[in-house]
């Protein structure tokens, strides 16, 4: 009987469509990928997204030298070259404190004596706040001090004496000591750009770091 039946369920097999034997033996699985790259692609668009919010980017403005035929300057008169007022502000940042200098040399520096009778050196215009021990440890020690050891409010009033006399000047320019903590310079920048809407020294030139 077994034999039988094993024919007759052999000979229904093999009267089946080839379609059909290959279904019922096994069946294929298609693997959907479209919300797997979806992720991915959401994933890309938000990386992209919030790294270009993150970036900041400072801007300075600096103004390249100008060419003039040296015709040109043969033909400026001499009155008008006395009359134009050249200030070339510049504003120095070092360990002692700030200084200051124009055409006629450095502002608020006096020449001082020791009790020997030497000279001494020339202090800063704007020297450091020494009411924080740190400030007067960094000075002591010819180290860089944090930004609360620089006056940048009796800076700013500088800047607006100096905008009195020559309100046409926007220009500046910056240098520091080696060391100098960016946030400092930073904070330089912004005390000599302008004050209660009112602009100052806005044109602002880098110069390289001194020793």
């Amino acid at each position: 009987m077994s034999t039988v039946y094993e024919e007759r369920k052999a000979i229904k097999m093999a009267a089946r469509k080839p379609s059909e034997r290959s279904k019922s033996a096994t069946e294929s699985v298609d693997l959907d990928i479209v919300p797997y790259m979806d992720i991915v692609f959401s994933l890309v668009a938000f990386i992209l997204f919030t790294s270009t919010g993150l970036a900041q980017i400072a801007v300075v403005n600096v103004n390249a030298p100008r060419y003039q035929d040296p015709l040109e300057m043969g033909m400026n008169k001499p009155e008008d070259q006395e009359n134009k007022k050249q200030l070339n502000l510049t504003v120095g940042v070092t360990y002692k404190g700030l200084f200051i200098a124009g055409v006629g040399g450095v502002l608020g520096q006096v020449d001082t004596e020791s009790a020997e009778g030497a000279e001494e050196p020339k202090g800063p215009t704007i020297p450091l706040l020494t009411t924080d021990a740190v400030c007067r440890d960094a000075l002591a020690k010819n180290l860089p001090p944090p930004m609360s050891c620089y006056d940048t409010d009796r800076l700013t009033r500088e800047m607006i004496k100096i905008k009195n006399e020559f309100p046409q000047e926007t220009k500046i320019i910056i240098y520091a000591q080696p060391d100098v903590p960016y946030e400092v310079l930073v904070k330089v920048m912004d005390a000599t750009r302008d004050f209660d809407g009112r602009a100052l020294f806005f044109d602002v030139v880098l110069s390289p770091e001194i020793a």
